[in-house]
């Protein structure tokens, strides 16, 4: 184990000396060129941008790049009988894989943010530097969370492309999904401190990225002298990346000896790949045409768009088969996720109606009771 890890940081040497140059020149340059401030008429400063979007956009970029190099060498046939017939356990190797990727994404990361930093301090803006700490450290934490996500859907591709594309699937799932309830005008607040805080807004939530961004969010209106409560956003966000962080490598180091060498180059067929990602994004199609229709000012649009849904299914079921020859069981799958997406736009359509009318119910009686107060 020892002798793999310094083998992983010998061969990880000179990639981690160029991503670290490129992230501390980009984070220095943009902290040398940003507007850090902006001053009034009056001479009043007001504090603008305190950089923390680039050095959170580095880190994303970091997180979604890194992964791809580290766990590549499981989609070629000749690299991944290379890397089993080294004399550690899959477990092992996939362990030092994601210590080695870890060290790629982080250090440079670090420097880059604290260089940064500094330029931005020694520039003299109006800052409270206080709040980089925090966010520094947060972001190191979800950032290694993000990885761990990426590399774990990485993983469940056969191919580079099928596992870039699951990474950037299920990065959008759950906001995608989550947009169904605003189509279908269904919306409910819960409550926050001293209010309440309303659903319309949580799809912002949801992405795989949506922690390290709000984390940055919130810290970066503390750099520039605002309010010091953490907004909702960040507290949910940072139970669902920490919840899917810790998922993710489990997973990775579950499927380590599951995953078959021999698999490598061929099609996708993991669970968490094509076989759902079809299906659900076919079925969340259908019900978000549905719910948008127009049922008074009907024309063929709807038999468009449907149709277009349906092609774009087909496409995706030959990407996965790599051959214009599906099986009986995609088709089947893409009639029932049709299916499943007209039910549920039904669901949610009558859901969002009785709520409507609820509302509109409300408003009367309430009219009623202030014309009889004031009738």
């Amino acid at each position: 184990m020892k002798k793999a890890l310094l083998y992983e940081l010998k061969r990880n040497l000179l990639p981690l000396v160029i991503f670290t140059v490129i992230v501390v020149v980009v984070s220095v340059s943009y902290s040398a060129m940003a507007e850090l401030e902006r001053e009034f008429f009056d001479g009043k400063l007001e504090p603008r941008d305190p950089c923390l979007g680039c050095y959170t956009a580095i880190l994303c970029i970091l997180c979604t790049v890194v992964p791809v190099l580290q766990f590549s060498y499981r989609m070629k046939q000749r690299s991944v009988d290379l890397w089993y017939s080294l004399p550690v356990t899959r477990k092992q190797l996939t362990l030092v894989r994601i210590l080695g990727g870890l060290l790629l994404t982080l250090v440079p990361f670090a420097l880059g943010y604290w260089l940064g930093v500094s330029t931005v301090a020694i520039r003299g803006a109006h800052f409270r530097y206080l709040y980089y700490l925090p966010n520094f450290a947060l972001l190191l934490l979800w950032g290694g969370c993000l990885f761990g996500v990426n590399a774990f859907l990485f993983t469940r591709g056969n191919s580079v492309f099928d596992g870039i594309v699951f990474v950037a699937a299920w990065a959008c799932m759950l906001p995608i999904a989550w947009s169904l309830l605003n189509c279908a005008g269904i919306a409910f607040s819960i409550p926050w401190r001293n209010g309440r805080v309303w659903s319309t807004g949580f799809e912002g939530y949801l992405f795989t990225y949506s922690p390290v961004v709000s984390c940055t969010n919130a810290f970066a209106n503390m750099v520039r002298g605002g309010s010091t409560i953490l907004p909702f956003g960040f507290s949910l966000t940072a139970v669902l990346g920490l919840a899917e962080g810790g998922a993710a490598y489990f997973g990775l180091m579950f499927a380590a000896d599951r995953d078959r060498a021999e698999d490598a180059g061929q099609a996708s067929s993991s669970r968490m790949g094509y076989k759902v990602l079809i299906p659900v994004y076919a079925a969340i199609s259908v019900a978000t045409i549905l719910l948008n229709t127009n049922w008074k000012y009907f024309d063929g649009s709807l038999f468009f768009s449907l149709f277009l849904t349906a092609a774009c299914s087909f496409v995706a079921y030959f990407i996965y088969r790599r051959t214009f020859r599906i099986k009986k069981c995609d088709i089947l799958s893409a009639v029932i996720a049709f299916a499943a997406g007209a039910l549920l736009a039904l669901l949610l359509g009558g859901v969002g109606w009785l709520i409507e009318e609820a509302s509109a119910e409300s408003a009367a009686h309430a009219l009623c009771v202030l014309g009889i107060l004031f009738g």
